[in-house]
């Protein structure tokens, strides 16, 4: 724990995966919260996608952090504004795009006694 999803609009085309969760799990790592090794991160390309009614060219990325319950409110605030400071800071995009993007970041309590976890 914890775990990142990440989701983008298929029209960030410059978006460099590997980089973007490595640049989040390095600052998970930093926070001294989790272990570097507890930091599962995966990133989806959504294919399908509109935002508004179609209107305008915009390109979104959503990222989800799943934490064991337990977590202070000024933690998880830590960790969302950590998290949202990467996005803004696009050093993950290969190019600069001519459109908006929507940096998005939630913050998500997994209750402790519902995760189970083994390693074999």
């Amino acid at each position: 724990m914890p775990h990142i999803i990440a989701n983008y609009s298929a029209n960030l085309t410059s978006l460099d995966q590997q980089k973007l969760l490595k640049q989040v799990n390095t600052a998970l790592s930093e926070t001294a919260l989790f272990s570097a090794n507890d930091i599962k991160s995966r990133i989806f390309k959504d294919e399908v996608f509109l935002i508004g009614l179609g209107e305008t060219q915009e390109a979104y990325i959503h990222l989800k952090l799943y934490l064991l319950s337990g977590r202070t409110e000024q933690q998880k605030k830590t960790l969302g504004d950590s998290l949202l400071a990467i996005l803004e800071q696009k050093t993950y995009m290969k190019a600069e795009i001519g459109s908006p993007i929507q940096l998005c970041v939630e913050v998500i309590d997994m209750p402790r006694e519902h995760y189970f976890k083994a390693t074999a």
